[in-house]
Protein backbone atom coordinates (compact mmCIF):
# COMPACT_ATOMS: atom_id res chain seq x y z
CA UNK A 1 0.00 0.00 0.00
CA UNK A 2 2.80 2.42 0.83
CA UNK A 3 4.37 1.84 -2.53
CA UNK A 4 1.26 3.32 -4.13
CA UNK A 5 1.29 6.29 -1.74
CA UNK A 6 4.92 7.01 -2.51
CA UNK A 7 4.02 7.75 -6.11
CA UNK A 8 2.04 10.80 -4.92
CA UNK A 9 -0.45 10.52 -7.75
CA UNK A 10 -2.93 12.85 -6.02
CA UNK A 11 -0.22 15.45 -5.55
CA UNK A 12 0.33 16.18 -9.26
CA UNK A 13 -2.14 19.11 -9.57
CA UNK A 14 -0.63 20.88 -6.56
CA UNK A 15 2.85 20.08 -7.73
CA UNK A 16 2.06 21.53 -11.15
CA UNK A 17 0.70 24.72 -9.59
CA UNK A 18 3.71 25.14 -7.31
CA UNK A 19 6.12 24.55 -10.20
CA UNK A 20 4.21 27.04 -12.35
CA UNK A 21 4.31 29.57 -9.51
CA UNK A 22 8.03 28.95 -9.01
CA UNK A 23 8.64 29.44 -12.74
CA UNK A 24 6.78 32.77 -12.64
CA UNK A 25 8.79 33.86 -9.61
CA UNK A 26 12.07 32.97 -11.32
CA UNK A 27 10.96 34.69 -14.54
CA UNK A 28 9.93 37.83 -12.65
CA UNK A 29 13.30 37.89 -10.87
CA UNK A 30 15.07 37.63 -14.23
CA UNK A 31 12.97 40.48 -15.65
CA UNK A 32 13.49 42.72 -12.61
CA UNK A 33 17.20 41.94 -12.61
CA UNK A 34 17.53 42.55 -16.35
CA UNK A 35 15.66 45.86 -16.09
CA UNK A 36 17.81 46.98 -13.17
CA UNK A 37 21.02 46.06 -14.98
CA UNK A 38 19.85 47.91 -18.12
CA UNK A 39 19.19 51.06 -16.07
CA UNK A 40 22.59 50.81 -14.37
CA UNK A 41 24.25 50.16 -17.73
CA UNK A 42 22.60 53.18 -19.37
CA UNK A 43 23.65 55.29 -16.37
CA UNK A 44 27.26 54.05 -16.84
CA UNK A 45 27.23 52.58 -13.33
CA UNK A 46 28.12 49.13 -14.69
CA UNK A 47 31.24 48.69 -16.79
CA UNK A 48 30.44 48.11 -20.48
CA UNK A 49 32.42 44.85 -20.64
CA UNK A 50 30.52 43.44 -17.64
CA UNK A 51 27.26 44.58 -19.25
CA UNK A 52 28.11 42.60 -22.41
CA UNK A 53 28.89 39.46 -20.40
CA UNK A 54 25.56 39.65 -18.55
CA UNK A 55 23.55 39.95 -21.78
CA UNK A 56 25.60 37.47 -23.82
CA UNK A 57 24.19 34.29 -25.37
CA UNK A 58 26.07 32.29 -22.73
CA UNK A 59 24.18 34.03 -19.91
CA UNK A 60 20.89 33.62 -21.79
CA UNK A 61 21.55 29.88 -22.10
CA UNK A 62 22.17 29.62 -18.35
CA UNK A 63 19.02 31.66 -17.63
CA UNK A 64 16.86 29.46 -19.88
CA UNK A 65 18.24 26.34 -18.22
CA UNK A 66 17.37 27.67 -14.76
CA UNK A 67 13.92 28.77 -15.94
CA UNK A 68 13.14 25.34 -17.43
CA UNK A 69 14.34 23.55 -14.29
CA UNK A 70 12.11 25.77 -12.15
CA UNK A 71 9.12 24.56 -14.19
CA UNK A 72 9.62 20.82 -13.67
CA UNK A 73 12.88 19.29 -12.50
CA UNK A 74 12.06 15.64 -13.09
CA UNK A 75 10.97 16.14 -16.70
CA UNK A 76 13.53 18.63 -17.98
CA UNK A 77 16.45 18.51 -15.58
CA UNK A 78 18.87 16.73 -17.93
CA UNK A 79 18.50 19.04 -20.92
CA UNK A 80 18.51 22.06 -18.62
CA UNK A 81 21.69 20.83 -16.96
CA UNK A 82 23.36 20.59 -20.39
CA UNK A 83 22.24 24.14 -21.23
CA UNK A 84 23.55 25.51 -17.94
CA UNK A 85 26.83 23.58 -18.25
CA UNK A 86 27.49 24.71 -21.84
CA UNK A 87 26.61 28.31 -21.00
CA UNK A 88 28.84 28.29 -17.93
CA UNK A 89 31.81 26.78 -19.78
CA UNK A 90 31.65 29.27 -22.64
CA UNK A 91 31.02 32.23 -20.33
CA UNK A 92 34.04 31.24 -18.25
CA UNK A 93 36.05 30.84 -21.43
CA UNK A 94 34.93 34.32 -22.51
CA UNK A 95 36.02 35.97 -19.26
CA UNK A 96 39.11 33.94 -18.43
CA UNK A 97 41.64 32.00 -20.46
CA UNK A 98 41.12 28.34 -19.69
CA UNK A 99 44.14 26.36 -18.62
CA UNK A 100 45.10 23.67 -21.13
CA UNK A 101 44.42 20.86 -18.68
CA UNK A 102 40.94 22.15 -17.86
CA UNK A 103 40.07 22.70 -21.52
CA UNK A 104 41.15 19.16 -22.37
CA UNK A 105 38.81 17.83 -19.68
CA UNK A 106 35.74 19.82 -20.78
CA UNK A 107 35.28 18.30 -24.23
CA UNK A 108 35.38 14.63 -23.08
CA UNK A 109 32.89 15.46 -20.32
CA UNK A 110 30.54 17.13 -22.81
CA UNK A 111 30.86 14.11 -25.13
CA UNK A 112 29.94 11.79 -22.28
CA UNK A 113 26.95 13.95 -21.31
CA UNK A 114 25.73 14.05 -24.90
CA UNK A 115 26.14 10.29 -25.28
CA UNK A 116 24.19 9.62 -22.08
CA UNK A 117 21.47 12.00 -23.27
CA UNK A 118 21.10 10.02 -26.50
CA UNK A 119 20.86 6.73 -24.60
CA UNK A 120 18.26 8.18 -22.23
CA UNK A 121 16.21 9.35 -25.21
CA UNK A 122 16.45 5.91 -26.86
CA UNK A 123 15.65 3.74 -23.85
CA UNK A 124 13.29 6.10 -22.03
CA UNK A 125 11.21 7.71 -24.78
CA UNK A 126 8.72 10.40 -23.86
CA UNK A 127 5.08 10.24 -24.88
CA UNK A 128 4.27 12.36 -27.88
CA UNK A 129 7.90 13.11 -28.63
CA UNK A 130 8.71 14.08 -32.20
CA UNK A 131 11.88 14.46 -34.14
CA UNK A 132 13.13 17.96 -34.81
CA UNK A 133 13.00 19.43 -38.24
CA UNK A 134 16.47 20.99 -38.19
CA UNK A 135 17.58 24.57 -38.66
CA UNK A 136 17.69 24.96 -42.42
CA UNK A 137 14.31 26.48 -43.31
CA UNK A 138 14.11 30.22 -42.69
CA UNK A 139 11.41 31.00 -45.26
CA UNK A 140 8.90 32.10 -42.59
CA UNK A 141 11.27 34.59 -40.98
CA UNK A 142 10.61 38.28 -41.38
CA UNK A 143 12.79 39.96 -44.00
CA UNK A 144 14.65 43.23 -43.52
CA UNK A 145 16.93 45.44 -45.57
CA UNK A 146 19.96 46.88 -43.80
CA UNK A 147 22.01 49.76 -45.20
CA UNK A 148 24.23 50.29 -42.15
CA UNK A 149 27.98 49.82 -42.14
CA UNK A 150 27.68 47.63 -39.04
CA UNK A 151 25.02 45.12 -38.00
CA UNK A 152 24.02 44.28 -34.43
CA UNK A 153 21.31 41.62 -34.31
CA UNK A 154 20.16 39.46 -31.38
CA UNK A 155 17.23 37.06 -31.62
CA UNK A 156 15.81 34.60 -29.05
CA UNK A 157 13.17 32.06 -30.12
CA UNK A 158 12.82 33.91 -33.43
CA UNK A 159 14.63 34.52 -36.68
CA UNK A 160 15.40 37.15 -39.25
CA UNK A 161 16.37 37.28 -42.91
CA UNK A 162 18.45 40.35 -43.70
CA UNK A 163 19.62 41.75 -47.01
CA UNK A 164 22.70 43.91 -46.59
CA UNK A 165 22.87 46.79 -49.07
CA UNK A 166 25.69 48.80 -47.50
CA UNK A 167 28.39 49.78 -49.98
CA UNK A 168 30.90 50.16 -47.15
CA UNK A 169 30.19 47.19 -44.87
CA UNK A 170 32.57 46.96 -41.90
CA UNK A 171 31.25 43.98 -39.94
CA UNK A 172 29.21 43.52 -36.80
CA UNK A 173 27.63 40.86 -34.63
CA UNK A 174 24.60 38.54 -34.83
CA UNK A 175 23.38 36.17 -32.12
CA UNK A 176 20.65 33.55 -32.40
CA UNK A 177 19.35 31.47 -29.48
CA UNK A 178 16.75 28.87 -30.48
CA UNK A 179 16.34 30.64 -33.80
CA UNK A 180 18.12 31.40 -37.04
CA UNK A 181 18.21 33.40 -40.21
CA UNK A 182 19.84 34.38 -43.47
CA UNK A 183 22.23 37.18 -44.38
CA UNK A 184 22.48 38.14 -48.04
CA UNK A 185 25.55 40.26 -48.83
CA UNK A 186 25.33 39.91 -52.61
CA UNK A 187 24.12 43.50 -53.00
CA UNK A 188 26.74 44.89 -50.61
CA UNK A 189 30.38 45.92 -50.83
CA UNK A 190 33.07 45.57 -48.18
CA UNK A 191 34.96 48.52 -46.77
CA UNK A 192 38.66 48.61 -47.52
CA UNK A 193 40.85 46.70 -45.09
CA UNK A 194 39.86 43.95 -42.65
CA UNK A 195 36.21 43.64 -41.61
CA UNK A 196 35.05 41.26 -38.86
CA UNK A 197 31.60 39.65 -38.58
CA UNK A 198 30.84 37.63 -35.43
CA UNK A 199 28.10 34.99 -35.56
CA UNK A 200 26.84 33.10 -32.49
CA UNK A 201 24.30 30.26 -32.74
CA UNK A 202 22.84 28.32 -29.82
CA UNK A 203 20.37 25.65 -30.92
CA UNK A 204 19.97 27.53 -34.19
CA UNK A 205 21.39 28.03 -37.65
CA UNK A 206 22.48 30.71 -40.11
CA UNK A 207 23.00 30.90 -43.87
CA UNK A 208 25.27 33.60 -45.30
CA UNK A 209 25.38 34.52 -49.00
CA UNK A 210 28.51 36.33 -50.22
CA UNK A 211 30.04 37.72 -53.42
CA UNK A 212 32.19 35.26 -55.35
CA UNK A 213 35.14 37.66 -55.53
CA UNK A 214 35.25 38.49 -51.81
CA UNK A 215 38.33 37.57 -49.78
CA UNK A 216 36.77 35.63 -46.89
CA UNK A 217 38.26 33.77 -43.93
CA UNK A 218 36.01 31.54 -41.81
CA UNK A 219 37.06 30.95 -38.20
CA UNK A 220 34.82 28.51 -36.34
CA UNK A 221 34.45 26.92 -32.92
CA UNK A 222 31.59 24.83 -31.63
CA UNK A 223 30.10 22.16 -29.44
CA UNK A 224 28.15 19.56 -31.42
CA UNK A 225 27.85 21.96 -34.31
CA UNK A 226 29.84 23.99 -36.80
CA UNK A 227 29.93 26.11 -39.94
CA UNK A 228 30.60 24.91 -43.47
CA UNK A 229 32.08 26.80 -46.40
CA UNK A 230 29.92 25.80 -49.39
CA UNK A 231 31.08 28.55 -51.77
CA UNK A 232 32.01 27.86 -55.36
CA UNK A 233 35.71 28.53 -55.73
CA UNK A 234 36.82 31.20 -58.19
CA UNK A 235 40.28 31.86 -59.66
CA UNK A 236 42.61 33.55 -57.18
CA UNK A 237 43.29 36.43 -59.57
CA UNK A 238 39.58 37.36 -59.45
CA UNK A 239 39.57 37.87 -55.68
CA UNK A 240 39.75 41.45 -54.36
CA UNK A 241 42.65 41.43 -51.89
CA UNK A 242 42.15 45.06 -50.81
CA UNK A 243 39.05 44.12 -48.81
CA UNK A 244 38.75 41.17 -46.44
CA UNK A 245 35.89 39.70 -44.41
CA UNK A 246 36.68 37.54 -41.39
CA UNK A 247 33.70 35.53 -40.13
CA UNK A 248 34.15 34.37 -36.53
CA UNK A 249 31.43 31.80 -35.90
CA UNK A 250 30.54 30.00 -32.68
CA UNK A 251 27.95 27.22 -32.60
CA UNK A 252 26.45 25.24 -29.73
CA UNK A 253 24.12 22.46 -30.91
CA UNK A 254 23.66 24.36 -34.15
CA UNK A 255 25.62 25.81 -37.03
CA UNK A 256 25.46 27.31 -40.46
CA UNK A 257 27.01 27.67 -43.87
CA UNK A 258 28.31 30.33 -46.24
CA UNK A 259 27.46 30.30 -49.94
CA UNK A 260 27.84 32.53 -52.99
Amino acid sequence: MRTHDSKNINRHPKCGKSQSRLRLVVLSLFLVGAGTILILGNANVIDKSLFEYIFSWQSLLIAFGILIISGGIRKHWFGSLIMISVGTVFLYDEIYTLQTGVANMIWPILLIIFGVAIMVKIFIPRKGSEKGSGFGDFSKNKSNVNNDEYIDISRVFSGENTKIHSQNFKGGKASFVFGGGEFDFRSAQLAEGINILKIECVFGGVKIYLHEDWDVTLETSGVFGGFNDERRHVPIENIDRTRKLIIKAEAVFGGGEIQN
